[in-house]
């Protein structure tokens, strides 16, 4: 064999050499990468089990402090024990926690029991509107709603509603979703979430940040938005329930002049109203059975830290008197890196 023969074979032989090296390591890169990355994984999904055990044993703390607040027709004192911020740390984690009143905003499922009287009111040649639905068409023109398009929000809203097929102007409640991409019909059911009011055909996606601040959905038809709790800057909810007749600027007077320790009771609510807004007297009865001093339902907000993630959760919580129970019907999760 030539000099120059084995030369070559020596270099194809250290190319492949080479070659076999590169990929050798390219492989032992990439593994070593996906262990990384599993591993990181595997760390996240640790520490956001350990917070969310951890928010759930903080939420026994909050739900402890909720039965002495909440419990009986005591009135709810806007700044007490109830509303003060709840810490707890761990070894590697830090849970906080801040309970809010849920009854601080217009229940769309109250609109339930208007189907009723709406159906009555339908059958007269001049329909009056309801008290709530001039409530509920109030508060989506103070989110922005001009008023055609408020009324074709609430008609929508009860049909969304309601168990029937048919409208409250005696045609088929699947003609407003007519063409609507993607396809989609009333849930004839409570709502779950007030973000479901975005599925309406005529409500517009862009009002939803101020709507939602000022409608929700709670699974009950007969919820109480809570005057003892309600900041000046929610006077729209307050000047809704007199719509027409009490100004935002009247309804921020009165909050801002509420006791330290809230209204004792609906008398004194009743009584402070009168004095203050003589006008409204006729419309005291009415509007009490939609207002309260206490409540029945909250919504706690978590954060959890660890050193990699950031967990939030938001629970909503009923106090259930009769049973003396407090229980949690729904909690959101959403994890930030």
């Amino acid at each position: 064999m030539s000099q120059n023969t084995l030369k070559k074979q020596r270099g194809v032989a250290l190319l492949v050499v080479l070659i076999l090296l590169v990929l050798m390591s390219a492989l032992a890169s990439k593994i070593s990468q996906q262990f990384s990355r599993n591993l990181q994984k595997t760390h996240y999904q640790v520490s956001q089990q350990q917070l969310r055990w951890a928010i759930q044993r903080q939420e026994q703390a909050v739900k402890e402090r909720l039965q002495t607040a909440a419990s009986g027709e005591n009135p709810l004192e806007p700044d007490g024990e109830w509303h003060q911020p709840l810490e707890t740390q761990g070894e590697f984690y830090t849970v906080v926690s801040q309970v809010e009143d849920a009854q601080d905003c217009f229940n769309v499922n109250n609109l339930l029991t208007e189907e009723k009287m709406a159906k009555e009111q339908a059958a007269s040649p001049l329909p009056e509107k309801s008290s709530e639905q001039l409530t509920v068409e109030q508060l989506l023109a103070d989110a922005g709603l001009d008023q055609t398009t408020a009324e074709q929000v609430y008609q929508q809203l009860v049909d969304y509603l309601d168990g029937d097929s048919v409208t409250a102007k005696e045609a088929q409640e699947t003609d407003a979703w007519a063409g609507v991409q993607p396809a989609r019909l009333p849930a004839n059911q409570m709502m779950r979430n007030i973000s479901e009011i975005r599925l309406l055909p005529a409500f517009p996606a862009a009002a939803y940040a101020k709507v939602s601040a000022l409608l929700c959905a709670l699974p009950d038809a007969s919820s109480k938005i809570n005057v003892n709790t309600l900041k000046p800057e929610q006077a729209k909810l307050l000047a809704a329930l007199f719509a027409g007749k009490l100004t935002e600027d009247d309804a921020t007077r009165l909050l801002a002049a509420r006791p330290e320790a809230g209204w004792e009771n609906m008398e004194a609510f009743s009584k402070a109203l009168e004095q203050n807004f003589p006008q409204l007297k006729d419309d005291l009865t009415q509007v009490a059975e939609r207002v309260a001093v206490n409540s029945r339902y909250f919504r706690v907000n978590y954060t959890g830290n660890t050193d990699d993630l950031t967990l939030r959760v938001v629970s909503q919580l009923q106090v259930n008197t009769e049973a003396g129970e407090i229980v949690t019907w729904q909690r959101r999760y959403r994890m930030i890196e």
